[in-house]
């Protein structure tokens, strides 16, 4: 699962807890990797790898699959939800309480015990080729309108932005990797109360205003080696150009990942650099003599 893909779905659960109501003291997220799940206290939340209640072992608490896999083949006492990926009661397993299925897949093999079995179903498939026009139609009328206003009433913005993404590539790459990933862990582990929930979700939402924003700044870039004369126009453009880019190497497998991975994390670090494009970034450089 993408940073992007991630992010809104940790703010819907976070919505989802603290519309709940509960005392929640601790949350857990797993990303990758196989992970046996001993204890839970409160909430887990599955973003990617696999995670398994052994058979044998006993939890008390809510599960949510954003991604990735969760397999119970022992008793976990409370609520499993799923937004994406699967989630497998298996053999003896037992869930006390409700198997809500959301989106992805969730399966109850013969012997298996669940409270209750709830699940919707769309109207439409989620993969339908008019769903994936419209959401990007509308991603792309609202980077545009951002980008072009941007455009014509604060270009220097965008000269910042683009001297950190094509001079200093590699840094903000680097920046960008880290700092999405500290932000997401940090964001994440505010929600371990209910009092930082609010605090969380606003922090996922900013940074998922930056990854756009990143965005938004590749698509000046485009848009600047496009045959338009007016800026604002060349930006829209290139924002449309950049984020069919973007869609058409999600269809090349493996390689079209890591090339959307590093455009991501390079704008993302051009932004931090930058200050949001309002300081232009030169790294710290050591002086002749100063080491030796």
């Amino acid at each position: 699962m993408t940073p992007t893909e991630a992010i809104p779905l940790l703010i819907v659960v976070l919505l989802v807890v603290s519309a709940g109501g509960g005392d929640v003291d601790e949350m857990t997220v797993t990303f990758e990797g196989a992970n046996t799940v001993e204890t839970l206290d409160d909430v887990h939340v599955v973003a990617g790898g696999t995670s398994t209640v052994p058979a044998n072992g006993s939890v008390s608490g809510d599960l949510y699959v954003i991604g990735g896999t969760a397999r119970i083949a022992g008793e976990l006492d409370g609520d499993v939800t799923v937004f994406a990926g699967n989630a497998s009661i298996l053999g003896d397993g037992v869930v006390t309480g409700t198997l809500q299925t959301i989106s992805g897949d969730s399966s109850v093999a013969d012997g298996a015990t669940v409270g209750a079995v709830s699940s919707f179903d769309p109207p439409t498939p989620t993969a339908s080729p008019a769903r994936r026009i419209g959401a990007f139609l509308l991603q792309f009328l609202l980077l545009a309108v951002v980008g072009g206003w941007l455009a014509r009433r604060r270009p220097a913005l965008f000269d910042n932005l683009g001297h950190a993404i094509t001079e200093h590539a590699l840094v903000s790459g680097v920046v960008g990797a880290l700092g999405s990933l500290a932000l997401l862990v940090l964001f994440v582990y505010m929600a371990f109360t209910l009092l930082l929930i609010p605090l969380s979700v606003a922090g996922l939402v900013g940074e998922l205003l930056i990854v756009l924003y990143g965005q938004i700044a590749f698509g000046h870039l485009v848009g600047t080696r496009l045959p338009i004369d007016r800026p604002d126009a060349a930006t829209v453009a290139g924002i449309g150009v950049f984020l069919l880019g973007i869609e058409l190497l999600g269809l090349v497998p493996y390689l079209g990942a890591i090339v959307q991975f590093g455009l991501f994390v390079v704008g993302f670090g051009a932004v931090l650099n930058t200050y949001f494009g309002l300081q232009r970034f030169e790294p710290v450089s050591i002086p002749d003599g100063a080491v030796r």
